[in-house]
């Protein structure tokens, strides 16, 4: 792994110069802001590893060769004003500097640190695609385990078939397949234990409750959750509306659901129960547990949502057609040009996954470009930066998306 790249505040720089004088590697415009900003400290002069500079003078300081500086720690504080600053992190240690201690990168180069954070991550990741299922390891339905190591990853499924609902369970992981049903994992993708839904029930979320131990598994073509013990036996269900009962038919498209406590949150495409007519009066419904029975609304004027959370004590949810990560009171947080869906979040970075967009043309008007690839972007909630992990047109569906451990 590569040295770690001393970025430092102007206050982290200030603290560790300890009466030496300041030397700027790297000469240009980047060391001329950052001189101004250290105006009243003791500067000695420039290095920079282009002979063509070498004998210049830049703002009253000279530009000598990078071995005027070999071995002199005691005397220079060295700030690092290039953006090859990894390369020169290399060769400061090289001349015996120690980061951050004896050298920094120069804070006008802050913004770089966040880029730099995000290209040299290093995460696992388990996606679960309901696409057709397919023999291929790198195509069709099923589990996959992701691989990010700095600017390359790689992915693999591990387990075939129609997979939507994952969570994380213990060491072990849980998934809902079309044919398998409901099924725990281990971390070497050895299904432990299965059971089959009920017939004509299409299980896509779920959520495990420590509150009440219990399981909720939201059906789709039910227009129910349905509860199942910790053994995953259905112990009852819950209806989102009557309307199934009087057409026989699913009218909400509810997905995906996270609980707290005596309440189950629904996400669906369609409050009403008109989505099919083009109605996309999306929501996160609440379920009252004790009532067993929907109780309010929690957030509404939702587009085909999926992936609702509770991350730190607070919601989010993916506003999945128009490609939008709703938090901070279901406020916009984050705008991505696809159908999102599949979220996860590491305490750093948002992970959200993308799907190739079937409903494209709904958005035209809406979104000004939207993207038909299949992938993961991480996200930077706070810089408002992201980094886009493209896979195969050939994996079209993403749907949940946990840390693997």
């Amino acid at each position: 792994m590569k040295n770690q790249i001393p970025f430092s505040t102007t206050k982290e720089i200030n603290k560790n110069i300890n009466h030496r004088q300041i030397v700027f590697f790297g000469a240009g415009n980047i060391a001329e802001k950052t001189n101004r900003i250290f105006l009243n400290s003791n500067k000695a002069f420039i290095v920079d590893n282009s002979s063509n500079l070498w004998g210049d003078k830049q703002f009253n300081l000279s530009v000598k060769k990078p071995n005027n500086i070999n071995n002199n720690k005691k005397k220079y504080f060295i700030i690092i004003c290039t953006t090859s600053f990894s390369e020169v992190s290399e060769q400061l240690i090289k001349y015996g500097y120690k980061q951050t201690l004896d050298f920094a990168v120069s804070p006008i180069l802050n913004d770089l640190r966040s880029i730099d954070d995000l290209e040299k991550l290093e995460r696992k990741l388990i996606f679960t695609s309901g696409s057709p299922k397919k023999q291929d390891s790198k195509s069709g339905g099923g589990i996959y385990l992701m691989e990010v190591e700095g600017s390359s990853w790689k992915y693999s499924k591990k387990i075939s078939g129609n997979c939507y609902g994952l969570i994380k369970f213990g060491n072990n992981y849980i998934s809902v397949d079309s044919e398998i049903g409901v099924f725990e994992f281990d971390k070497n993708f050895k299904i432990l234990r299965s059971k089959k839904l009920p017939k004509y029930s299409r299980g896509h979320g779920i959520h495990y409750n420590d509150f009440r131990s219990e399981f909720y598994v939201v059906c789709s073509y039910l227009d129910a959750i349905l509860i199942l013990d910790k053994k995953f036996k259905v112990k009852n269900k819950i209806q989102i509306s009557k309307k199934i009962n009087y057409e026989k038919a699913p009218h909400h498209h509810c997905n995906d659901c996270v609980s707290y406590k005596n309440s189950c949150y629904v996400s669906m495409f369609s409050k009403s129960g008109n989505w099919k007519l083009d109605s996309f009066d999306g929501a996160i419904m609440e379920i009252d547990l004790i009532q067993k029975k929907t109780v309010s609304t929690l957030a509404e004027n939702l587009w085909m949502p999926h992936n609702p959370k509770i991350i730190n004590g607070a919601f989010y949810v993916l506003d999945s057609l128009k490609g939008n990560l709703k938090g901070n009171n279901f406020n916009t947080i984050g705008s991505f040009p696809a159908f999102t869906r599949g979220l996860a979040h590491d305490g750093s970075f948002f992970y959200v996954g993308q799907s190739r967009n079937r409903n494209f043309s709904k958005n035209i008007g809406i979104n000004n470009n939207t993207s038909i690839d299949a992938g993961i972007t991480i996200f930077d909630e706070e810089k408002k930066i992201s980094r886009f992990l493209q896979v195969s047109s050939k994996i079209s569906e993403i749907h949940s998306i946990e840390i693997y451990e």
